[in-house]
């Protein structure tokens, strides 16, 4: 049950990060988040480096997490041309 819960909280935290530093990062490219949010989906950015990263990435600052994911998308975006 403990192993459970502890697994279910870490879930929660991984998405609560994500979410923060989806919006705050739409914001500084001024886009919708859900715009953002698709375009990450495309490269799988959320799953495999939000998720992926979540220990590396919580004791970072909002700020950094967001310029990490803006240029990630942009690195993929630019390989995909």
């Amino acid at each position: 049950m403990a192993a459970e819960f502890i697994a279910q909280d870490l879930d929660y935290r991984k998405t609560h990060l994500a979410v923060a530093a989806i919006e705050n990062a739409a914001i500084k490219l001024g886009v919708s988040s859900s715009d953002l949010f698709s375009r990450l989906q495309k490269y799988d950015i959320v799953k495999s480096g939000l998720f992926a990263f979540y220990e590396e990435l919580h004791t970072q600052s909002l700020d950094w997490v967001s310029d990490f994911i803006i240029e990630s998308l942009q690195n993929r975006e630019a390989q995909n041309i």
